[in-house]
């Protein structure tokens, strides 16, 4: 070992290299102007009071990358070696990482003032004289150097971080600093997620004002940013919907003009008009309804004037007229339209939320679940009683659930990569391996055909709503946030249409949208038993014709 006046005369004496493993050309080239010294001659301080060192991934990959930037503090030790007084966390990443020296500052004059080494560790590392970045001022560091000329890849070799965590820090980085310290006043726990959602939509004033609300409630902001992405899609097929129809010359309005009667209440000729037949005359028209903008409902400005009859004319009495009774437009009297169904809305609404849900959930599956080393114990009990009980969609669906394409798209892998972890997995990695097919066999379950009215009360699902609220249930206490529909099913309420703060419901029940199903007008439960096998002609939501003329109630024979 180098004797402390020697280093002092010659710090290149400790510049040399020392063992195979070196750091990166560029950390040791920045660091000959430092005093270097060989980790195998330091040793921790024997009263460090640091517990655990907390010797994270992403820290032991930045050192391996980087090398230490910031020196060791040590002083001489009782037996001639050197101590460490502060640095023991860059100390034993250093040695994981396979370094062969760090820097170090050595103050002489604690050698012999055991006190000073414990008040040093304490200046060094207490939360009281040490402030670390908060997540705006870490991202605005990364977007920093991105903006000088630092590469995706050097920031994520420097940092230690993922490659998709480095893309999304750069991804909030470009929200403006305003909206950034809107959303930090707003809630000081703002993650960097959500600011990478606030900068998705910064340019949409009406949708980032929804996001900040979320921000401000602690709502999660995937759900609602989602839902803002569905309507943005619906949007643009609306759009397109309406320069199709006006390239072909139908006329669109705003709703149903004056003296105009819905195609669905009108013949021609004894035949029921459909848009096809109706397509060539004058008074050709549509309007779409304001709640469901893929649907246009077709209408005829002018019934009389074309030649069309209503279909709901009650027939004259036998004998009580001649041939002409027939022969034109009927009056007022005849069979009226039925009554527009007051849950049509909530149903498309519900249809909406449902899939929007389904999309986040399985992104946060695939991201956040499944990567993961171990799960809690909650998912062994999980796991445990859903063996025992062999729910629905478990019976139906988990012998076949590893052979879908959703199964690697949830997990991230496909079957054979799983099979041939299972000999080496830890025992974490094995609940995974478990929970897999049941996730998958769930999630196939609710989101596929006729498992898209799981979160209805009035129609069949593959997966009764109870198993769903149980599985929901579940997902929400490893870390998953349920959206206001969700939340619903997993309380066995009826879901009443989107709570406020973009759709995300939060645990006080009084929050519309949370209602218990009992209360709920026109959404009664019923038991699995009751509902309609999946051979039955129940059409399912998708099939529901939105009957845009069936929501009018103006519609009658005088048309």
């Amino acid at each position: 070992m180098h004797d402390l006046t020697e280093l002092a005369a010659d710090p290149a004496a400790v510049a040399q290299p020392v063992g195979s493993a070196q750091p990166s050309p560029d950390a040791a080239a920045a660091a000959r102007s430092r005093l270097m010294i060989a980790v195998s001659d330091l040793a921790a301080h024997p009263g460090n009071v640091r517990e655990d060192l907390n010797l994270t991934e992403e820290f032991v990959a930045s050192i391996a990358a980087e090398g230490v930037r910031i020196p060791l503090l040590i002083t001489t030790s009782p037996d001639d070696g050197w101590r460490v007084i502060e640095g023991h966390r860059r100390l034993a990443a250093a040695v994981r990482a396979g370094l062969a020296e760090v820097p170090c500052d050595i103050d002489r004059d604690r050698g012999d003032d055991e006190a000073g080494q414990y008040l040093d560790m304490l200046l060094a590392n207490s939360d009281s004289y040490r402030a670390n970045y908060t997540v705006l001022e870490e991202t605005a560091a990364l977007f920093a150097a991105y903006e000088a000329g630092a590469s995706r890849t050097r920031i994520r070799k420097a940092t230690g971080r993922t490659a998709a965590h480095v893309k999304t820090s750069l991804a909030a980085g470009q929200l403006s600093a305003e909206t950034t310290a809107r959303a930090a006043q707003l809630n000081s726990e703002v993650t960097l997620e959500d600011l990478a959602l606030l900068a998705e939509f910064q340019t949409d004033e009406a949708a980032t004002e929804r996001l900040l609300a979320c921000v401000e409630h602690g709502y999660a902001l995937e759900h609602a940013a989602e839902r803002i992405r569905q309507d943005r899609a619906e949007a643009a097929e609306h759009a397109r919907l309406r320069a199709d129809l006006d390239a072909a010359g139908v006329q669109i309005t705003d709703g149903l003009p004056a003296g105009a009667a819905w195609l669905t209440s009108l013949s021609h000729d004894g035949d029921e008009l459909t848009p096809d037949s109706h397509a060539a005359c004058p008074g050709h028209g549509a309007t779409f309804p304001q709640w469901n903008p893929l649907n246009p409902s077709y209408y005829c400005t002018s019934p009389a004037d074309y030649g069309h009859f209503s279909r709901w004319t009650l027939p004259a009495a036998s004998g009580s007229g001649t041939d002409s009774d027939h022969s034109r437009p009927a009056e007022t009297g005849g069979r009226t339209d039925p009554a527009p169904d007051p849950g049509r809305r909530l149903v498309i609404t519900g249809n909406k939320a449902w899939q929007a849900a389904a999309e986040v959930r399985h992104r946060w599956l695939a991201a956040s679940l499944f990567p993961r080393k171990s799960v809690p114990r909650e998912a062994h009990v999980f796991l445990a009683r859903q063996l025992l009980t062999m729910p629905d969609p478990l019976r139906a669906g988990l012998s076949t659930a590893a052979t879908k394409t959703l199964f690697a798209r949830l997990t991230g892998h496909d079957t054979g990569h799983w099979q041939q972890d299972c000999d080496t997995a830890a025992t974490g990695r094995l609940t995974l391996t478990m929970l897999a097919p049941v996730i998958t066999a769930y999630e196939h379950a609710m989101t596929e055909a006729d498992g898209r009215n799981t979160w209805r009360t009035d129609r069949y699902s593959p997966c009764p709503r109870r198993d769903a609220g149980i599985y929901l249930t579940f997902l929400a206490s490893i870390g998953y946030q349920l959206s206001d529909i969700e939340q619903a099913v997993a309380r066995g309420a009826a879901y009443a249409g989107d709570a406020p703060y973009g759709g995300i419901l939060p645990a006080d029940d009084s929050v519309p949208g949370s209602q218990d199903a009992s209360d709920t007008p026109n959404h009664e439960p019923v038991s699995h038993n009751d509902y309609p096998g999946p051979d039955s002609e129940d059409p399912g939501p998708d099939s529901e014709d939105p009957g845009p003329d069936s929501e009018d109630p103006g519609r009658d024979a005088a048309s």
